[in-house]
């Protein structure tokens, strides 16, 4: 079986990934047991556990050199969204269980269209020619090398860093299949990266209606 998923950067970034992919996917209905589950994963946030996490994101900039600020790890970018309003602003589905998994855990969770991608993805580093056009951005940017960066077999930038998902591949209300990455760094336990990703997977299973699996690691 051809993987889902492959990992290709140095092992001095310390970065760790499981990624799964998952069929049948209703992404346009907001049903009374997501909206509860919802509200649960909020109960169980806490900050500075979740902070703990984002410290290893944070340093990751420094070691290749870029703003944190400027490029904020998207479980960072989450959390200063919840100081800030007091919630996460809403998307669809699929997208706000996995950014309250994102925003419980500390950990960066993205999810691609598989309709607008093809298998393997890679997470690799940037060699310096890669087109990227993120999620919100009006026009597109060449990715500078020495950045990591998830890349489809055709390499086309689905994620920069752990910074901004492509508009290209990004879940929709049309989505009934995806490709779902929980991403730590070397401070993250393999254990509980596995075990996110684990109830995560079961998460949408049961309140996003699957119907069908395939699992890569």
């Amino acid at each position: 079986m051809n993987p889902v998923f492959v990992f290709d950067l140095p092992s001095h970034f310390g970065l760790k990934a499981v990624a799964f992919t998952l069929h049948g996917l209703a992404n346009d209905y907001y049903s009374a047991e997501l909206k509860q589950h919802i509200q649960q994963l909020c109960q169980h946030y806490d900050p500075e556990q979740s902070q703990m996490q984002h410290q290893g994101f944070l340093s990751l900039r420094q070691r290749i050199n870029r703003s944190a600020k400027r490029f904020p790890p998207s479980p960072v970018a989450l959390h200063e969204q919840y100081q800030r309003t007091g919630k996460l602003r809403p998307i669809s589905p699929l997208v706000d269980l996995y950014n309250h998994w994102s925003l419980v855990t500390g950990l960066s969770i993205g999810a691609h269209d598989l309709l607008h991608l093809h298998l393997p993805v890679r997470l690799g580093l940037t060699r310096g020619d890669e087109s990227f056009t993120g999620i919100g951005s009006h026009g597109a940017t060449t990715l500078p090398a020495g950045e990591y960066a998830y890349l489809d077999a055709h390499q086309q930038v689905l994620c920069r860093m752990d910074y901004r998902q492509a508009a290209f591949s990004a879940v929709n209300i049309n989505t009934s299949a995806a490709l779902f990455i929980v991403q730590g760094h070397q401070h993250t336990a393999t254990p509980h990266l596995q075990e996110v990703a684990e109830q995560l997977k079961q998460d949408i299973m049961r309140l996003c209606p699957t119907h069908s699996l395939v699992v890569g690691k």
